[in-house]
Parts: structure tokens; sequence; C-alpha cells
């Protein structure tokens, strides 16, 4: 058995890309079966606000530059999206991402992290929607396998919201500072998006591997 810890978030570029690769890298494993994944808060934005903002806000306040090298920086990671078949959408919304990742840990809870995280990505950064409101995450939610009541009783209130801020203080303890960050069986971590064939070797390392280290 392989237990695999990821942590990420849904605004995440280098997230989106990463995911298929490691779905493909699993599902090529020959044991599929016995391998589990956890998908992990983690917020790119902890400060920002309910209102979403332009991603080219964030790319200019982080790197600096002006619009056109923003637009160099998300052309860029277009063309990686667009040769594994992902649409990318330069200009997507921003915005405070711990309610979408409370429903997340709702969807694990229903056997459908997997699906919601691909959903709300792909929307979000495929098709540039405002994936933040109550009203589009009880609806990938509930697309996804969550039961409607569910997922709309928990944007009331403020469940697994401990759970969110669990998964951030196990990625503090464990030195994590950006995303995607795989954890594979506590035996290997991989930081950053890798390559399919990268996950792929690390995970057959990782079933071959005995006790963490």
């Amino acid at each position: 058995m392989l237990h695999i810890d990821i942590w990420a978030d849904f605004g995440c570029p280098a997230c989106y890309l990463a995911k298929p690769r490691i779905d493909q890298a699993i599902a090529a494993s020959g044991h599929a079966e016995a391998i589990t994944v956890t998908y992990r808060s983690f917020e790119l934005f902890p400060d920002a606000g309910p209102e979403p903002f332009d991603s080219f806000e964030h790319i200019l306040h982080k790197f600096g530059g002006d619009q056109a090298q923003a637009a160099r920086l998300e052309e860029r990671m277009a063309a990686l999206a667009d040769a594994q078949g992902q649409p990318y959408a330069i200009h997507h919304p921003v915005a405070s991402s711990f309610d979408a990742h409370r429903m997340l840990h709702l969807a694990a809870e229903h056997g459908a992290a997997s699906e919601f995280m691909d959903a709300v990505q792909r929307d979000l950064l495929g098709e540039g929607i405002n994936v933040y409101t109550a009203a589009y995450l009880a609806n990938a939610a509930t697309e996804a396998g969550v039961p409607a009541a569910r997922a709309e009783a928990l944007l009331a209130g403020d469940e697994y919201a401990n759970a969110v801020r669990a998964d951030k203080k196990l990625a503090r303890e464990a030195g994590v500072t950006a995303v995607p960050f795989t954890n594979l069986g506590g035996r290997l971590a991989i930081r950053g998006a890798a390559t399919a064939d990268a996950y792929a070797g690390a995970i057959t390392q990782a079933l071959t591997t005995g006790d963490p280290q």
C-alpha cells in the first residue's frame, strides 16, 4: 500500500499541470488499487478577500514588470497546459480559496475529492470562471458527488475550517512553502510540478522502499 499526500491550491497553475501527470503515473503504475491519495489544503493567497481580482495583479505584485511581461509568463503557462491537452485562461480570478478548501474536505468524505479538484481547477484556470462563490462551490461539489444538502450546509457554517487549518499547519511543519508538494508514503517528497515519468519513478521507488525514513 502507498498513501500519497498532495498539498495544492485551486489557483495554482503548477498544481493544475501536475494533477493529470500524477493521475497518469498512478494509472500506469500497475498498482493503482494499492495507492490512495489525499489532497491537502494550501492557500497561495491567504490574505486574499472574497472579492476576486485579476491574476495579472498577483503576477505583477510578485514578480514586478509590466502587463506585457505578465502576459508572457501566463502565455508560457498556457503553452505547457496546451501541450498536455488542458485549456488555460491567461486571465483568471484570484480570491480567498478557504471555502473551496473546506468543500474539498467534504468532497473527500464522499470519495469525490479528485473530481472536485479537477472541476474547480478546470473552470478557474482553464476557463477563467469565478469559482469562489457559494453558488459555484455548491454546484461543483454536487456534480462531483456530494449530496446537495451537505454542500449547502457546509457553506452556511464553518465545517472543516479546522481541517483546512490543520493541513496548513502540517505544511509549515514539513517546510512546505510552495505547491504542489507531493509526499509519497513519508518516504519521498517532490517539490513543484514534476513530469509524469518522474512521478511514475517516485511511485515505483516508494512502493518498493521499506519503512519511511
